[in-house]
């Protein structure tokens, strides 16, 4: 077990000053209760808005001693990658797995005292501001930041979550401390290449408190997250698990991983609760949690953690990924289409087989909204005939309304012309 108090008895105390220059320069309005030395001054507001109000870090949410694991765990060092594809990958079914960072030098350069010799003065993302722009801080200062007392007691603490480290100058040295595992290198949104994927790969750290709110990854691309330091807690819910059940309106919830643990989790074990409970699990060091793709995730980082996850799809979730990645990415489907004509003719004869399916569902859905149509016109001139009375009625009617908007019309406009008359003569 790593521990907060372990980590920070490795690092030299850093000087948290107003001196920090952050690669931001848009910054919103300041924490009103922060002192004037500290540099999370010019920090967003929206990132501390529930500093501390809630009091989280007195509270026992990162105590996972009565939390019932409930994730199958494999050694990879025994199971075959094939076994994997078609046990949990196809099937899409969490799993943890055990010595896949086996070897990697991240095991030994990824602590806070080697990242604060090789990274103190790389910029890090730690959050988005109002508008959607990163905020960064400098690994020196983010490292200060977790030794302040005071923020210490933040309910959920600053998080570096950053998506850019490969392809900075100061973090890509990250990219060789470790390898993506045989079990995930099948990467095949590489293909669309650089400029078109979106972000697929994160360094990951922080302290206890912090971590990722409930969602589901995008595209439905599964992902991999490999620890290397500390704990974190995740709870997880299959595909169509309804949002309504997992993100209730509650008073007091909030986006953060500590608020969904503290207000819904509860909810979870009871016995009205209306749908599937969550897969509990308890991520130490050396492992991998596998989540496949649609699946509701929640993670909380129980003390100090260090972590690499990717995103990635594979051939056994490429037809979900696919059909998400047309719809919410056309242009990058189009460019990976080509390559797939090209590199994987395989892949491109299930899309195709995936377009015709949907040509044929579109055809079957309008041939039956036509038949509807004309067996509802047959039916309206059934009755057309018993109800020619009642259709007289109308039009005396209809013709009693036109005649009445009509006056009203010849109202309007005179009342028009008047006031334009009083404004000419004021002119």
């Amino acid at each position: 077990m790593v521990s907060k108090t372990y980590c920070m008895t490795h690092v030299e105390p850093v000087a948290v000053t107003p001196s920090l220059q952050l690669m931001y320069t848009r910054v919103g309005p300041p924490c009103p209760d922060l002192d004037d030395r500290n540099v999370l001054m010019r920090v967003p507001y929206t990132l501390f808005t529930c500093r501390q109000r809630h009091g989280y870090a007195k509270t026992d949410i990162c105590a996972w001693q009565h939390i019932k694991d409930s994730v199958t765990r494999v050694d990879c060092r025994v199971m075959p990658h094939n076994a994997f594809v078609q046990l949990y990958e196809r099937p899409r079914i969490p799993v943890v797995i055990a010595n896949l960072p086996e070897g990697w030098k991240a095991g030994q350069l990824w602590n806070p005292a080697a990242l604060l010799q090789r990274f103190a003065n790389h910029k890090f993302k730690v959050g988005a501001d109002d508008d959607g722009y990163a905020v960064r801080l400098k690994m020196k200062h983010f490292l200060g930041y977790l030794q302040d007392p005071t923020h210490m007691q933040d309910d959920s603490p600053m998080y570096i979550f950053d998506g850019t480290f490969g392809d900075r100058d100061g973090s890509k040295a990250l990219l060789g401390d470790y390898s993506v595992p045989e079990w995930f290198s099948e990467d095949l949104m590489q293909l669309a290449g650089d400029r078109r994927r979106p972000p697929h790969r994160w360094f990951v750290m922080g302290p206890a408190r912090s971590g990722s709110g409930l969602h589901v990854d995008p595209l439905a691309t599964s992902a991999w997250n490999a620890l290397l330091v500390g704990h974190k807690r995740w709870a997880l819910f299959p595909p169509g698990t309804q949002r309504r059940h997992v993100l209730p309106k509650l008073p007091g919830l909030e986006r953060e991983a500590v608020s969904w643990f503290t207000h819904v989790y509860p909810l979870t074990q009871r016995e009205d609760w209306p749908t599937t409970r969550p897969i509990d699990v308890i991520q130490g060091p050396g492992e991998t949690m596998y989540v496949p793709g649609g699946w509701w995730h929640v993670v909380l980082n129980l003390d100090l953690t260090i972590a690499i996850t990717h995103n990635y799809a594979s051939t056994a979730n490429f037809p979900k990924v696919w059909k998400h990645t047309c719809k919410g990415r056309p242009k990058m489907s189009a460019k990976w289409l080509a390559v797939l004509k090209q590199q994987r003719p395989d892949l491109a004869t299930v899309v195709s087989q995936l377009q015709q399916r949907n040509e044929d569902q579109s055809g079957s859905s309008s041939s039956s909204s036509s038949s509807s149509s004309s067996s509802s016109s047959s039916s309206s001139s059934s009755s057309s005939s018993s109800s020619s009375s009642s259709d007289e009625d109308d039009d005396d009617k209809k013709r009693s309304r036109r005649s009445s908007a009509q006056a009203d019309a010849e109202v309007t406009n005179a009342k028009r012309q008047r006031v334009c008359e009083n404004e000419q003569l004021q002119v």
